[in-house]
């Protein structure tokens, strides 16, 4: 780590990391306090350590790393079955394997949050690890909305339980909305609700239903923060517009002060 010399900014070394689309300022904090990141040949493992982009050299797993000129926002309709990870020690088919499958050959990015096995509908993935941050952080209470199939309707009491917050692992887990979309097919009732996140808790909808005993049947994600799924076909991917990119920056980097769950 080099003094600056009054030409170029020193940066914190997580930032840098994320610049270089290896993940989230949180998860190169992890690497970087898990001795994994060599500056100059020097491994750190502190925190808060700063380097000039110009003159210091940043290796990560033996290899120097640089930051990403060309940054890239896609969307994609995740199906049924598929792991939002890099690897999968089981074999089971990746995102990015699937991204491939549909024509794109996007392994340089990192997910935006996660969708799990059985969960299906819109993952964003960026380079913009800056973004990643601040999309993720939990001040900024960013908005997700789920469509979910149930096995039967929910009681008014239930619905009160989850907008009031009920408990499951030592959390307590809260829902922004729930409005009841279902609708009758054949003659049958299909339980469906739209249900409104602005936590980011793992399996946060599958856990809060469990813990009233209402079994899932389908969960599609269908908004994230401003960028909507709308018919993008199941296992397809798009650009967002400039105006996407521009509205999820103004979400990521402005909190919320409403109180909203």
């Amino acid at each position: 780590m080099q003094e600056n010399d009054g030409r170029q900014e020193m940066i914190r070394l997580n930032r840098y990391l994320a610049t270089c689309g290896i993940g989230a300022r949180r998860k190169c904090d992890e690497l970087i306090a898990g001795g994994h990141v060599f500056v100059n040949g020097v491994k750190v493992n502190e925190l808060g350590v700063k380097v000039n982009p110009e003159s210091d050299i940043v290796e990560y797993r033996g290899k120097k790393v640089i930051p990403m000129k060309k940054l890239t926002y896609i969307a994609f309709n995740k199906p049924r079955g598929v792991m939002v990870t890099k690897t999968d020690p089981e074999n089971r088919m990746t995102v990015f394997e699937a991204l491939r499958n549909a024509g794109g050959d996007f392994d340089y990015l990192n997910y935006v949050g996660r969708l799990d096995f059985n969960s299906e509908g819109l993952l964003l993935l960026t380079n913009d690890g800056d973004l990643i941050h601040a999309l993720t952080h939990p001040r900024y209470k960013i908005k997700k909305v789920y469509h979910v199939k149930l096995e039967r309707e929910l009681a008014k009491e239930e619905i009160k339980a989850l907008l009031d917050g009920v408990e499951s692992e030592g959390q307590l887990l809260h829902a922004g909305a729930i409005e009841n979309v279902s609708e009758n097919i054949d003659d049958r009732v299909q339980y469906w609700y739209e249900i409104t996140l602005y936590e980011g808790k793992n399996r946060q909808i599958r856990r809060m239903l469990e813990s009233i005993d209402v079994l899932i049947s389908k969960l599609r994600r269908v908004q994230f923060a401003s960028v909507r799924l709308e018919n993008l076909p199941s296992g397809e991917y798009r650009h967002l517009t400039e105006k996407e990119i521009g509205a999820l920056k103004n979400a990521g980097y402005k909190p919320h002060f409403n109180g909203e769950h």
